[in-house]
């Protein structure tokens, strides 16, 4: 497959009248992979048209009286279904283990779906993180991670990346392992400004384990749009986060408009496979780099507002389906070419360098110096 649609959903309750609806069902079959948390029925909820029977974990029964809490069930196209296979359970995670062939990847995906309860205390929610920590550090040795997840955390502007991490001096007093990757800084969006404990939790995990969330980092939801919506408000509770190599293969990541199915939005991902994106970065590179000139910002400001432009412009938001990964595909590289033909009118063209053989005269100046 050169494409894998994944999609997560708390669906608030999942009986045979959702699986059976026509709307339901319309709106979840695109996706290779779909899962669904908060099921809260105890037994299967059945069979999904057009997909294979699922992965279920049952949801928890309260001490006291009141109805179940949680529940999960993933299901997956009978295509990719021989390629898919179950690791390991708990109260609130199902992790799954995707063959390398499905995307035609060099190693293995280990996919979660999870959900965790709101907040109760502080002892109960730091011992369900430190559980999510350890099932993640089982896997990750083993393969690149997915994980789809209500965590009910709110990470207003919090940052899921040690902050830089890439200054050398910082690991003056705290001496770290040769093989160390400092952590890249990715600008994330968020319209949610509030946080809570889950909230800090999460991105204290991201950073002890490099993952990073895919929420308000890319096209479909580049302003990180909410996922709850109830008669009290609107919040982001709903993630999903990857470890990076596994991150640079997304095309795209989606929080759906809200419907009345669930008070959840439900959130989607395209990947390509890593030898698409290596294919599609090499063709990037071809174009080479431009000279900035701040003496030329109007003029390039000029060019991008040029009538042919606007109407390129125009003329692809009038035609895409924003949900259909070779309408994203079309529109990424059609908005990169008009910057491209804008900065070609204006600006400068680089020549290109061979950096290694300046790297490699460099070291021969020091070895000169030395002597």
């Amino acid at each position: 497959m050169s494409k894998l649609n994944i999609g997560f959903w708390n669906t608030h309750g999942l009986n045979s009248h959702k699986i059976e609806d026509v709307d339901f069902v319309t709106y979840v079959n695109s996706f290779e992979i779909v899962g669904f948390v908060e099921t809260l029925v105890s037994d299967s909820p059945g069979n999904l048209p057009d997909f294979s029977m699922p992965f279920t974990v049952k949801p928890i029964k309260r001490k006291r009286k009141g109805r179940a809490s949680g529940g999960i069930a993933v299901y997956c196209k009978p295509h990719i279904r021989k390629g898919v296979k179950e690791m390991k359970r708990s109260k609130f995670s199902l992790w799954l283990k995707l063959d390398k062939q499905i995307l035609g990847l060099s190693y293995t995906v280990y996919l979660c779906f999870c959900y965790i309860k709101p907040y109760l205390n502080k002892d109960d929610s730091e011992l369900i993180f430190t559980q999510l920590q350890n099932e993640i550090m089982q896997f990750k040795h083993q393969g690149e991670i997915l994980i789809c997840g209500d965590f009910n955390a709110r990470t207003g502007g919090l940052q899921d990346y040690i902050q830089n991490d890439d200054e050398n001096e910082n690991f003056i007093d705290c001496p770290v392992p040769i093989n160390y990757s400092p952590d890249i800084p990715l600008v994330r969006r968020q319209m949610d400004r509030e946080k809570n404990i889950h909230g800090t939790l999460l991105v204290s995990l991201c950073k002890d384990l490099q993952l990073r969330l895919l929420n308000g980092r890319f096209l479909g939801d580049s302003l990180g749009f909410f996922t709850f919506y109830n008669s009290n408000g609107q919040s982001t509770v709903d993630y999903m986060l990857t470890t990076p190599n596994l991150f640079y293969c997304v095309q795209h990541f989606i929080v759906r408009s809200p419907v009345e199915l669930s008070d959840h939005c439900l959130l989607s991902v395209c990947f390509k496979s890593c030898t698409q994106r290596e294919t599609t970065l090499e063709s990037h590179s071809d174009v080479g780099k431009f000279q900035w000139e701040h003496s030329m910002s109007d003029n390039y400001h000029d060019a991008l507002l040029h009538k042919e432009s606007v109407n390129d412009i125009l003329d692809l938001m009038n035609n895409i389906d924003d949900e259909n990964c070779d309408d994203i595909d079309f529109l990424v590289s059609s908005v990169n070419k008009i910057y491209v033909n804008a900065a070609s009118q204006t600006l400068v063209l680089k020549r290109k360098v061979l950096v290694h053989l300046i790297r490699e005269k460099e070291l021969n100046q020091k070895s000169m110096d030395v002597q």
